[in-house]
């Protein structure tokens, strides 16, 4: 029931088509609904099986007082700013704090059919907005054409969520030697919309993601087809080649914008960035110890450039939002489940790749975009990061299980 209902939260974004399936995008507040009603759900069947205490069981003292003084802060913070949008994200922001404590009991306890499911859930989901993208155009070309996607309000929105998607699915098809049409399938559908959206910052974090995806297989010796490596090059070399007969969105496909970016400046390359950037940096020094709360960045005061959701830097993000005492709640109770992420990668890099893949991609790709801004793609890092958590302490408890059973010496 559990894996179902985590399903239904990585599949939440397809409930945006069925409300936003028509030429004019919703509004963003639309975009948490979904996926917050599904976290909520999933939070609430975990607490009624094992109960709070079991939920929280595992978690030791500090990391109970690090996540508590984070759902403190984030009311703190989201109340006392004086942007109006910190109030309408908070409570989105409260959940997934909730649903990463819930997805620790998941994961602590979850076998490895149970774990694989919601990475396929992924790559299955992915896929179908995919297909719907494509009846999308048909449809309204003209909207498509100027980059309006339904629900998403900006086409390239999606892409937050189909990168990590096509990382995931690469590595299935490459290790995993059983039923390869499906992840082959999704990996396909993903690459070609990022590539033909003309998206270089889920190009560069699906690229980057799997290097170092690749870099980590090899230090592990993981088993490795390498005929289906090739496979999945020639797919890519194919969605070029297809993006770029195809007629032009408002951007050009990845590798024209590559080409052009070639005889640019680095601040030329980096498009609108180095502005948004030097102007968050503005708001920031304004109010750099508590920041505004979860607010859209258009909305704050003190925020003097371009009209833009989120500053396009997860470390700028971080400040704008929480400030420099709230970023530095957020990256210690980050830190104070590193060990079990290391366990994870070490003793059982088998199981640990498909999370790991994720969350490098999304790691990447928040360095120069909002992947985790929008709820929809944000619980994919979240699911990613408790993931390799469970992992750990299962790999930990099975560890001292053994040392247990072991005789004494000389017996």
């Amino acid at each position: 029931m559990l894996v179902l209902l985590l399903s239904a939260v990585v599949m939440s974004s397809l409930t945006l088509l069925v409300f936003g399936l028509n030429p004019e995008p919703g509004p963003i507040e639309i975009l948490q609904l979904p996926t917050t009603v599904a976290q909520i759900i999933f939070i609430f069947a975990v607490v009624m099986k094992v109960g709070i205490q079991n939920a929280v069981a595992a978690l030791t003292r500090i990391q109970r007082i690090l996540i508590g003084t984070l759902v403190i802060y984030v009311l703190f913070v989201s109340f006392k700013s004086t942007v109006p949008s910190s109030l309408i994200f908070a409570p989105s922001w409260i959940v997934h704090i909730l649903f990463f404590v819930a997805l620790l009991s998941f994961f602590s306890n979850a076998d490895d059919t149970g774990a694989g499911t919601i990475w396929m859930v992924v790559g299955l989901t992915a896929l179908i907005h995919v297909c719907v993208f494509l009846f999308a155009w048909a449809i309204w070309p003209d909207a498509i054409r100027q980059g309006n996607l339904p629900a998403f309000d900006n086409i390239r929105h999606l892409g937050y969520f189909l990168a990590p998607a096509a990382a995931v699915t690469a590595v299935q098809y490459v290790t995993r030697m059983e039923k390869p049409l499906f992840p082959l399938l999704c990996f396909g559908a993903a690459v070609f919309y990022i590539i033909y959206t003309g998206s270089r910052g889920g190009a560069v974090a699906l690229v980057g993601g799997l290097a170092m995806t690749g870099v980590f297989m090899i230090w592990r010796r993981q088993n490795v087809s390498i005929a289906r490596a090739v496979v999945l090059i020639v797919i890519t070399v194919l969605a070029v080649i297809i993006s770029e007969l195809l007629p032009s969105l408002p951007w050009k496909p990845v590798f024209g914008r590559g080409v052009d970016a070639i005889s640019q400046t680095g601040t030329e390359m980096l498009g609108g960035r180095s502005q948004v950037w030097s102007a968050t940096l503005v708001a920031i020094e304004q109010n750099w110890l508590f920041g505004y709360g979860p607010a859209i960045m258009g909305q704050v005061p003190e925020y003097p450039g371009p009209s833009y959701r989120h500053p396009h830097n997860i470390g700028l993000q971080l400040l704008l939002h929480w400030g420099a005492f709230g970023t530095f709640i957020v990256l210690a109770t980050a830190l104070a489940f590193t060990s079990k992420i290391w366990t994870a990668l070490h003793s059982w890099p088998s199981l640990a790749l498909l999370p790991f893949a994720a969350l490098l991609t999304m790691f990447i790709h928040a360095l120069v975009d909002g992947g985790l801004f929008y709820p929809y793609s944000t619980v994919i890092a979240i699911i990613a990061f408790a993931s390799l958590v469970g992992i750990g302490w299962q790999q930990e408890t099975a560890n001292l299980a053994s040392r247990k059973i072991d005789p004494p010496c000389g017996k």
